[in-house]
């Protein structure tokens, strides 16, 4: 936990001798406590603070909340002399579960929330709101939400997964962080999927083939290049959901880039050695700027206001004014360039050179180049946190981090390493121009995606090795980004955040504030979910086949699998809408199949798959709430001639 998350007046309880002493700071504060364990909304005012709670679900807000749904907490603050909104404010909160004294026991909530401020490794409340869910975007095609938090039952817990409507290439999230869009290049369409939900809401037909995907800095406009038919960019209105135009400018695979003013939008054009600046007012196109060899990557930079432009085939990285439609200067460096990201602070940018092991460093207030640095195992995507630029190498699983605080001076450059798995992302079957890493929300940390072992790894910085890792249940990921579930404040006074409710129960938010000084719990029910029992699915499923076995072209797959019913103590279930869907990797080819039911739960389907290729199995049960996503599946290896393993 980092610590300017941690109120500064009990940041000192992190040690063990230091916890007396929180604990009695805490309880130089009057509790004032609401009246009902079971609403869902209260408020309690003192020393002229004025506190709402409310607890509502996202999906169904005027029912009551039941397990298993997402919920919308909201917190307002507001002054009890002016009744102004407070703003500004910094929450910090945990949910636990209501022990039957506790709402009798004013100590429970101080001793609760000096434990929690203390930072003791391992001691975890059941939901932290000053969290995050990892959101995994994967090949097959699917987006899998996974709770980084030990969960109720102990382990990691997959909250949820959306199924896409066909194999992602690239995505980008709002302005405001609450969707993420995806693009389709073999359906022509950008998916908008909502991240408090995470339901997929709409799929947009863009043009031919959509690669890459940005969103300016206002949020107003998504940004798609396709390469099809038409070649060029296409603007999403985010808001209607819908074309607002589309820009032929070039052939061939496009980079882009907005300014952060929302004036200026820059489209590189590779087949064509092009870059587009177009009038994001009037969404024309004004300028093409040649280049000489290949424009490989885009960057920005804030400090001097300029676009970058990397040259893969020359080594020449072009700096062009979109304000005045010039090219201010070219900074040579070595041919072979990649990918290119500037420093936040826009003071330095970095350009990858898989084909000289290298990364090139520039300084944007000379456009000069001031630093080469040497990476082995080709080096092909850089990100920054605020301490380190990390930089992930095609042919090795090892990560290195270059040390911020050297770039500029005469010492050497500290590079530091750690392997994220076991295996190079050249082994995967696919990668992405998305990000491999995504920086958490609460720590000094970064998420680092392997997909050539299917797998996320979390590694915090000082550390020699990641300190864990996210089985992505069966997928391969091939990018990632966080879903911050922090207490935010999304208008004048008022809080919020978004979570998920495992269970039913009288639950306890304990709330705090550094500034005004406040400790403050709030007790709320939540109701059984018919749908759920307890932790468990309404059915479990089980299949006679095994995931991974062989099918010989052509020939005829039979599946079979057993459903029983969790309600009725593992019963047989007798329904008869069970359904299946298949589809071939990387989302090609989906078909719906029928379901037949033989008796005693037992149920089987069977298609001829008639491509090679891994095929996945995604049963269904829609009247208990069990769409493709909610019930494990399998997966069947169609090859021309099944040497082994056996058909299912």
């Amino acid at each position: 936990m980092q610590t300017e998350n941690v109120p500064g007046w009990i940041r000192k309880a992190a040690l063990p001798l230091a916890l007396t002493i929180g604990v009695a700071i805490i309880c130089a504060f009057f509790l004032l406590r609401p009246d009902s364990n079971t609403v869902r909304g209260s408020s309690v005012s003192r020393d002229g603070l004025k506190v709402d709670f409310a607890i509502t679900s996202v999906m169904e807000p005027d029912q009551p909340l039941k397990a298993g749904e997402m919920a919308r907490i909201s917190l307002k603050f507001t002054d009890t002399n002016t009744g102004k909104p407070i703003t500004g404010l910094l929450p910090a909160a945990w949910i636990d579960p209501l022990r039957a004294d506790a709402a009798a026991d004013k100590e429970a909530c101080r001793s609760a929330a000096a434990t929690y401020l203390s930072g003791y490794v391992g001691v975890r409340p059941m939901i932290d709101l000053n969290s995050y869910y990892i959101v995994v975007l994967n090949s097959d095609p699917t987006i899998a939400v996974i709770d980084p938090i030990i969960g109720v039952r102990g382990i990691t817990k997959l909250l949820t997964q959306v199924i896409l409507p066909g194999p992602p290439q690239d995505w980008a999230r709002s302005a405001d962080e609450k969707q993420v869009y995806v693009a389709h290049p073999t359906i022509d369409g950008v998916s908008f999927v909502d991240l408090d939900t995470f339901r997929l809401i709409e799929t947009v037909k863009v043009g031919e083939r959509p690669t890459r995907i940005t969103v300016q800095a206002d949020g107003r406009y998504a940004w798609v290049g396709t390469v099809g038919g038409k070649p060029g960019v296409t603007v999403l209105d985010t808001e209607k959901m819908n074309v607002k135009a589309h820009i032929e400018t070039g052939r061939g695979h496009h980079e882009l880039l907005v300014t952060p003013d929302n004036r200026y939008a820059l489209v590189s054009n590779r087949e064509d050695r092009t870059v587009s600046l177009i009038n994001v007012r009037n969404l024309k196109k004004t300028k093409d700027f040649p280049v000489r060899g290949t424009p490989i990557s885009l960057a920005w930079s804030p400090l001097s206001k300029a676009a970058y432009v990397a040259d893969g085939e020359t080594g020449e990285v072009l700096v062009i004014d979109p304000a005045s439609g010039k090219q201010r200067a070219t900074i040579q460096l070595e041919p072979g360039l990649g990918p290119m990201r500037v420093t936040p602070d826009g003071r330095y940018g970095f350009v990858v050179n898989p084909a000289e092991n290298a990364v090139f460093v520039f300084d944007t207030a000379n456009d000069q180049q001031i630093h080469r640095i040497d990476i082995e195992g080709e080096p092909f995507q850089i990100v920054f946190s605020r301490s380190f630029g990390y930089v992930r190498g095609l042919s090795t699983p090892k990560v290195s981090m270059i040390r911020l605080a050297d770039i500029g001076g005469q010492a050497p450059i500290t590079v530091n390493q750690f392997e994220a798995g076991e295996r190079a992302p050249k082994d995967s079957p696919q990668l992405l121009p998305a990000d491999l890493f995504a920086p958490a929300v609460t720590e000094a940390a970064t998420l680092v995606v392997s997909p050539a072992d299917a797998n996320v790894f979390y590694y915090m910085e000082g550390m020699n090795a990641p300190m864990g890792s996210f089985g992505n249940y069966g997928h391969r990921p091939v990018s990632a980004m966080v879903a911050d579930r922090t207490i935010k404040e999304a208008a004048p006074g008022e809080y919020v955040s978004v979570v998920k409710m495992p269970v039913e129960g009288k639950f306890q938010m304990i709330l705090t504030l550094d500034n005004p000084q406040l400790i403050e719990c709030f007790d709320f029910g939540v109701t059984a979910n018919p749908a759920l029992v307890r932790d468990e699915l309404p059915l479990r499923i089980a299949f006679e086949s095994r995931s991974g076995a062989l099918v010989p072209l052509g020939q005829q797959a039979k599946v079979r699998f057993t459903l029983n019913d969790t309600a009725r103590g593992g019963a047989p279930y007798k329904g008869n809408d069970v359904r299946v869907l298949t589809f071939r990797s990387p989302g090609q080819d989906r078909q719906e199949h029928p379901v037949k039911a033989l008796g005693d739960g037992k149920y089987e389907f069977t298609f001829t798959p008639d491509t090679t290729g891994a095929y996945y199995v995604y049963p269904a049960v829609p009247s208990l709430g069990l769409d493709y996503a909610k019930l494990p599946f399998i997966t069947l290896v169609v090859q021309e001639t099944a040497t082994g393993g056996g058909a299912p």
